[in-house]
């Protein structure tokens, strides 16, 4: 009669065991070139239960986390496992305790991954103070249908009243439900939001709230067309259209005057772009050209630093 087993069924295997079996799995791999579901679990240890909390990070178990985490009684000294507080402190002061210099100087906000872009119209916006007394008067009742405008009033509070260095710039970041992970165009930007706060700020009744946006930002321009023959201008010239700002070629140009030169400047009608001429009844030669009705309080200018070439194959 055999001597009954004694051995605990729930006894660890020996590591000499499990790296024989790893290296029987390795080889018929090799030889086979096939890979099964089961393999992968005994390679990688994915068969191990997720660790209930040991002393110890253990080596042969992926699904340990246990020493990634200081103990609350305790601390690891170096590496992952060293004090938390401990690598915190190595990189200096918490910056999200800073304080202004003073009480003029401006508070900074936050770059939440890529919304650089976002911050810059944002203190734009800010430093016009006629702009952000528009925005404080608009009325409580007409903040709380906004969100977008709310968040902008709050955004605009805080720069001006905070002793933060910098303010947290997420609320209105989401109020405007963009991705903080994707950059984008600033003049874009601007032209969008600006959009936005004139029809959120048009159910405002204080008059200076109502059409700040307009009575900032918007000019007033004609794209005038003149015969060269009897000088006349066409019926479309006297028609004008809104702008918030102008776009400015800079290619070969070396300063603002020569760009703006540039943009005023005229173009010939000539040959097969002739112009039809009703005072004369024929196709002639013309010059075409913008002109600025009025200029609004802030003039924004688009410097058009991207040229697109159609590479034709």
């Amino acid at each position: 009669m055999s001597r009954p087993t004694t051995r605990n069924k729930n006894k660890r295997s020996r590591p000499e065991d499990e790296a024989d079996a790893k290296i029987e799995i390795l080889r018929r791999i090799h030889s086979t070139g096939r890979v099964t579901d089961d393999d992968l679990v005994h390679l990688y240890n994915i068969q191990k239960t997720v660790c209930q909390g040991c002393r110890v990070n253990t080596k042969d178990n992926p699904n340990c986390f246990c020493g990634l985490i200081p103990p609350p009684n305790g601390s690891r000294k170096t590496g992952l496992w060293q004090k938390m507080s401990d690598i915190i402190g190595a990189f200096g002061p918490d910056p999200t305790k800073d304080l202004r210099s003073s009480d003029d100087s401006p508070a900074g906000l936050t770059n939440l991954g890529a919304t650089c872009y976002a911050n810059s119209i944002l203190q734009f916006l800010y430093m016009n103070r006629d702009f952000r007394e528009g925005i404080f008067s608009v009325e409580p009742h007409v903040l709380k249908q906004q969100p977008v405008l709310d968040q902008l009033a709050r955004l605009f509070a805080q720069l001006h009243g905070s002793k933060m260095a910098f303010i947290d710039s997420a609320p209105f970041i989401k109020a405007l439900e963009l991705d903080n992970g994707v950059q984008q165009d600033s003049h874009e930007f601007l032209t969008l939001l600006l959009s936005l706060l004139e029809r959120c700020v048009s159910n405002s009744g204080v008059p200076k709230a109502k059409t700040i946006v307009q009575d900032l930002f918007r000019g007033n321009m004609s794209h005038v067309t003149r015969c060269s023959k009897c000088g006349q201008t066409s019926t479309a010239s006297s028609n004008v259209e809104d702008f918030y700002e102008l776009e400015l070629n800079v290619k070969g140009l070396k300063s603002l005057d020569e760009s703006l030169d540039d943009y005023l400047s005229e173009e010939k009608l000539e040959g097969d772009n002739q112009y039809y001429c009703e005072s004369c009844g024929t196709r002639v030669d013309a010059t075409r050209s913008i002109k600025l009705r009025t200029l609004p309080p802030v003039l924004n200018f688009q410097l058009k630093r991207c040229v697109f070439l159609q590479k034709v194959s």
